[in-house]
């Protein structure tokens, strides 16, 4: 009986410890990773502005889907760049609409964002008329930003 318990504690305490790994929050950003996502959205803005298109927001939810992209993007070094299932962001952040961007190279913010520019899906992402919201998320793995930006309309 001492045994059963022992085993049945030590399975809870491995049930716990398993969900809190696959559960808990991902690593907050470091000042270098949250400043040149910052200037992304800057650039962005940017472009946007001259293009006569509204100004877009950050989104909490949104970005919560960029950094797991770029988080998974940079531990992987996946240069297929795989997307994320766009169905999911929509459903869990209750937009209507979701695109994405995502990259990876020894660059600097706005080169980053010149690089989806110079490409006509994503230069399209960047200024569909639609969007209004947006989430990004930079990690740097081996000298590389690898980069993920969300766009979404509520």
């Amino acid at each position: 009986m001492f045994m059963r318990s022992a085993i049945g504690r030590l399975l809870a305490v491995a049930l716990m410890a398993a969900v809190a790994l696959v559960a808990g929050p991902a690593p907050a950003a470091t000042p270098v990773q949250t400043k040149y996502a910052n200037k992304v959205v800057e650039v962005v803005n940017t472009i946007r502005a001259n293009n006569d298109q509204a100004k877009l927001k950050k989104n909490a939810c949104l970005t919560r889907f960029a950094v797991k992209r770029a988080e998974y993007l940079a531990k992987a070094k996946d240069k297929a760049l795989p997307h994320s299932n766009l169905a999911t962001i929509q459903k869990a952040c209750g937009v209507g609409w979701v695109v994405e961007n995502v990259a990876y190279g020894a660059l600097t913010a706005k080169q980053m964002v010149q690089m989806w520019m110079n490409s006509p899906l994503h230069k399209q992402n960047i200024l569909l008329p639609q969007i209004r919201l947006t989430g990004v998320a930079v990690r740097k793995s081996g000298g590389v930003w690898w980069a993920a930006q969300v766009f979404g309309k509520k």
